[in-house]
């Protein structure tokens, strides 16, 4: 017949055990993959021309960032901004077929495939009545 004094000394040794299995903080779990946090590089020599009633936004193509997942086009005017490609897309000019009359701002920026966005460049477009046209880098 088991003793209660036998039980305790039972369970108190399985305690010690697993204690002593290596589940403490003295041996942390770390991870086996780091997580991406670094943005893609920023779209380079973006310039914008006003050419037959289109304004061509152009830039530099990312060569750099090995997981880019493409760039985001943003138009701003007068207040209010419209996202012309909401999708990154790998491509590094973008037609806005129908500007507004007035100053319009284009911002342009990258993501990579983990979601990291670049800082964003950006590029002015003035329009007149007359059809007369400035634009400036930013």
């Amino acid at each position: 017949m088991v003793s209660n004094r036998m039980i305790v000394t039972f369970l108190l040794i399985a305690v010690v055990a697993l204690a002593g299995s290596g589940c403490s903080d003295d041996n942390p779990v770390t991870p086996s993959s780091s997580i991406d946090t670094a943005p893609p590089a920023v779209p380079a020599n973006l310039s914008v021309a006003y050419n037959a009633s289109a304004a061509v936004i152009n830039w530099n193509m990312n060569t750099v960032d090995t997981d880019l997942a493409g760039y985001i086009v943003v138009r701003e005017h007068n207040g209010v901004t419209d996202t012309l490609v909401s999708t990154p897309t790998l491509e590094n000019s973008f037609v806005d077929a129908t500007p507004p009359t007035g100053s319009s701002l284009y911002h342009v920026y990258a993501v990579d495939t983990t979601g990291n966005q670049s800082g964003v460049a950006t590029v002015a477009l003035t329009i007149s009545l007359g059809h007369q046209v400035s634009e400036l880098n930013q």
